[in-house]
């Protein structure tokens, strides 16, 4: 089966945002080979999507990583980066396009999709079919059509132009690091009370460097850090990652109560402090030896 991602012919609509946001995109920009994405802050969710759910918009936003653009300075960063527009509900970048929910699509599924993913089993396909706590996110089945134009004006659009600005880099560069942020809802690291996971693939992603880099100065941070439990990493870093070809990434997952209220979505008074430790961790991301 074709991948889906890879077609060209779709736009969004004319009252439509663009399917993500770039800064700093010339090469020159790129210091310690640094790219950075944020694939889930996207607040947007449109007014079609939302007459078709089942919650309302509040509820829906409840999957997005809430505030880590702000909290790592996006809009100032002078650093390449990119930024997903679209609700998490809507479109999930950080999955395969083939990921896709047999229990959600009420079309037969073309031979070649993952749909026994673990992922997918869980509701949370390219697709999302459900909110935490297995609550259906539509009120009704989609159609394979509307999967498929959701995936080529959000998720195509997206990884297009981070495999380019990595590719930019990578030509001016020896090395390109793509840090991936996200933010993880407090329940999810319970046992462990991690207020960070880092994710590298099991070292399949990065050199153990960076990664310890990472670690060492958020621990310094009075940050207590996990790594790969009980997130290793998504599509982005499957996709991305080529640490033979000097291309690493490496994911930050932000534990939300440090920083936010998870019920109401509205940041506390831990967000200052949460963003004076990232800020600093990525100057010394910038300044720092991460042979």
């Amino acid at each position: 089966m074709p991948d889906p991602s890879l077609s060209d012919n779709q736009q969004p609509a004319s009252a439509d945002p663009p399917a993500f946001d770039l800064r700093n995109t010339d090469a020159s920009a790129a210091v310690n080979g640094l790219v950075f994405a944020v694939p889930h802050s996207g607040r947007y969710l449109p007014p079609d999507f939302l007459k078709a759910a089942r919650y309302d918009e509040t509820t829906l936003r409840s999957t997005e990583d809430a505030f880590v653009d702000e909290l790592i300075g996006f809009d100032a960063l002078l650093l390449p980066c990119i930024r997903a527009r679209y609700g998490r509900a809507y479109v999930d970048v950080n999955r395969h396009p083939l990921e896709l929910d047999p229990r959600l699509i009420s079309d037969t599924l073309p031979r070649g999709t993952l749909s026994h993913s673990l992922r997918v089993k869980a509701g949370y396909g390219v697709i999302p079919r459900s909110l935490s706590g297995g609550r259906d996110i539509h009120l009704h089945p989609i159609r394979y059509g509307e999967a498929i134009r959701r995936l080529q004006t959000v998720h195509a659009p997206y990884h297009r132009a981070l495999r380019q600005l990595i590719a930019d880099i990578r030509s001016a560069h020896t090395q390109v690091r793509l840090i991936d942020w996200h933010s993880m809802p407090a329940s999810s690291v319970t046992q462990s009370g991690a207020d960070i996971v880092l994710g590298d693939l099991f070292g399949e992603s990065c050199q153990p460097t960076l990664t310890q880099f990472v670690k060492k100065r958020l621990q310094d941070s009075g940050l207590k850090v996990a790594l790969n439990q009980p997130f290793a990493g998504g599509y982005t870093l499957e996709h991305h990652a080529e640490p033979g070809k000097g291309i690493e990434a490496l994911q930050i997952e932000i534990n939300r109560a440090l920083y936010m209220d998870e019920a109401s979505l509205t940041p506390h008074q831990g967000f200052d402090r949460l963003q004076a430790i990232l800020r600093k961790l990525i100057n010394e991301l910038k300044g720092g030896d991460l042979q």
